[in-house]
């Protein structure tokens, strides 16, 4: 039951926020990413056995809302955007420059792709952004 009850929630957390998203034309496509993510995810990939959202699941959801707010910052290399989700890959608040810069150094390859014209663009983010952290590992202690 709690965890029908968390699904639940959830699923109504990503309608409320991508309705409140829909009135502006300039989060559109972040919208539309919430939405696709919510009707093809599995619900029951999405989820823990005790009901909370699998961590892979909360970056790809996290990208996906605030894909082109992270594009932007990741060009400066700071923000809070950016300091969100060095908190999601377990990044110590000692290393987020660090961080920081390494999205800054692969922007390229990291945003090689428009969420309007690629629906999957966060995903793809997401995997280029994962080999970037197993390359520094430094940036997970």
């Amino acid at each position: 039951m709690r965890t029908s009850l968390m699904k639940g929630m959830t699923y109504g957390l990503a309608i409320v926020i991508a309705s409140m998203l829909s009135g502006c034309n300039t989060m559109k496509a972040s919208t539309d990413t919430t939405v696709k993510f919510f009707s093809s995810t599995t619900p029951d990939a999405m989820f823990t056995k005790d009901g909370m959202v699998e961590h892979k699941q909360k970056i790809n959801l996290f990208v996906g809302v605030a894909y082109e707010n992270l594009r932007q910052e990741a060009a400066s290399g700071s923000g809070q955007y950016l300091n969100s989700l060095a908190a999601l890959y377990g990044v110590p608040v000692a290393k987020r420059m660090d961080f920081g810069r390494a999205l800054q150094q692969h922007h390229t390859e990291l945003f090689a792709a428009d969420l309007e014209e690629d629906s999957q663009a966060h995903l793809k983010m997401v995997s280029v952004l994962d080999r970037v952290m197993t390359i520094n590992t430094s940036m997970n202690q």
